[in-house]
């Protein structure tokens, strides 16, 4: 497989309301992360593929290859739309577009596609978009071959006579209920993970009320509950007939590990009395491999704090908040290193990348859960402080300045000493953009750097 680019990018904060605080990682954590991910991807026995603007093959894993029967240099620099049908790749093409163009906000799904040697294929592919050439977009292509487990249902589907061997030998864990919620059968896989996860197996064998132990789930108070809650509301939609069939990815974390499943139930049609299948796969290395990539996408690689087009992204967040929540105050905080050039110049680069990692460090010690530190220049910093007035910025600056003064960096046998100004303003909803909050957030911290460094101010309309 080519070495994924450096540049590697999901969509990040695909939730509007949300915004993820980021905490940089320790000393080395960004280069091992980077190595983790590429040897994700390359082991990895889900297919992935890096699709360009254009819908040509720019990357393909090991996995991908495999699954189409297709050396590596037999797919790059073709067209995407080779691996399907030829009267599906006009349409193919342009809802490829319509996604890297954001014209179209999701682009997943299952699809049939073909082998080499025109064999049908059933696939779920994920897609994530990515920045390309020339500042567009391209697409990144998790795929998963469900062939055998499609076929699987389908036999299900016309009839009931499904044998126990077939059950067992599936590595999903695979359970089927009646109208009611009573477990009919369950394969081997099931009954295995049910044991290993520390559960009673009396609630998750035949017989026994698998809606009610769902209920159960969903009314305690544990990390889980609210997947639970919407797991439950489905399936209870499900059994009523209202639906056919439901996905739903969620987290399943235990004392020593964090997993997360995939869980697929489905109404057989062929079934009298009617009777439900649900399919429940691991997709914890999809998703470790996901977040490695947002990981990537999102922060910066020196300070491991948010990158520029992050930081841009979650103030945009907050900003579309206090549209429509004008009472909620948010500052911004814009923060400069004081003489960052004399440390380069006197102990090199590699002090003042220290330096960098170091100011981050202090820093992110000392703020709140949901402040969001962005570098958005070299040594330049700036801050989102959700439901914060001006007078509680300031203050928060000061403190900020004071722990940063009291924290030199020792560097190869040397003392380096470090100061910072700092420029706070509010962002208000009479802003035409977020930006403008910034850019007066930097008048403030022009004023700091004019009144002798190592100071907060604060942006005032006089100021202005």
């Amino acid at each position: 497989m080519t070495e994924l680019p450096p540049h590697f990018a999901v969509a990040p904060f695909s939730d509007e309301d949300t915004v993820l605080p980021i905490a940089p990682p320790g000393e080395g954590q960004t280069a091992d992360a980077l190595r983790l991910m590429g040897q994700i991807v390359q082991q990895l026995p889900i297919g992935v593929a890096v699709i360009d603007y254009e819908g040509v093959f720019r990357s393909v894993n090991p996995s991908y290859c495999q699954m189409y029967d297709y050396r590596q240099e037999e797919l790059l620099g073709q067209s995407f739309t080779m691996v399907f049908p030829v009267h599906q790749r006009e349409r193919l093409m342009a809802l490829h577009r319509e996604y890297v163009d954001d014209r179209r906000r999701d682009l997943s799904g299952e699809w049939e596609v073909l082998r080499r040697d025109g064999a049908p294929l059933n696939v779920i592919a994920r897609s994530v978009k990515v920045p390309g050439a020339e500042g567009r977009w391209s697409r990144l292509v998790y795929v998963v071959d469900i062939t055998d487990r499609r076929r699987i249902e389908a036999e299900l589907q016309a009839s009931q006579r499904f044998t126990r061997s077939v059950l067992d030998g599936m590595s999903a864990h695979v359970c089927v209920i009646d109208a009611t919620g009573v477990i009919v059968t369950v394969n081997r896989a099931w009954l295995d993970f049910a044991a290993s996860d520390g559960g009673s197996l009396d609630d998750l064998r035949e017989g026994a009320n698998y809606l009610g132990a769902c209920e159960v789930a969903a009314s305690m108070s544990t990390p889980d509950a609210k997947e639970a809650v919407q797991f439950l509301a489905l399936l209870r939609e499900l059994l009523a007939g209202h639906r056919t069939c439901f996905e739903l990815e969620y987290p399943s974390h235990s004392p020593s590990e964090q997993r997360w499943f995939m869980v697929r139930a489905s109404h057989i049609e062929a079934s009298d009395p009617p009777r439900y299948v649900i399919e429940r796969d691991n997709v914890t290395a999809l998703e470790l491999a996901q977040q490695a990539l947002v990981m990537q996408a999102t922060t910066d690689e020196l300070t491991g704090v948010a990158n520029r087009r992050a930081f841009f992204q979650a103030l945009g967040v907050e900003f579309a908040k206090l549209r429509r929540h004008p009472d909620s105050p948010c500052s911004v905080m814009a923060l400069d290193l004081d003489h960052f050039k004399n440390v380069n110049d006197t102990w090199g680069h590699a002090a003042g990348d220290a330096v960098l990692k170091h100011f981050t460090r202090v820093i992110s010690g000392h703020t709140r859960e949901g402040d969001v530190l962005g570098r958005t220049g070299g040594e330049e910093f700036t801050m989102i402080l959700p439901d914060t007035a001006l007078d509680e910025a300031e203050a928060l600056g000061e403190r900020l300045r004071q722990q940063v003064s009291l924290a030199p960096l020792q560097f190869d046998g040397h003392t380096i000493s470090i100061t910072v100004s700092i420029g706070v303003a509010m962002l208000t909803a009479s802003d035409t953009n977020a930006a403008e909050a910034v850019a007066r957030a930097d008048r403030a911290l022009y004023e700091a750097k004019h009144a002798g460094r190592n100071t907060v101010r604060r942006w005032s309309t006089s100021a202005d």
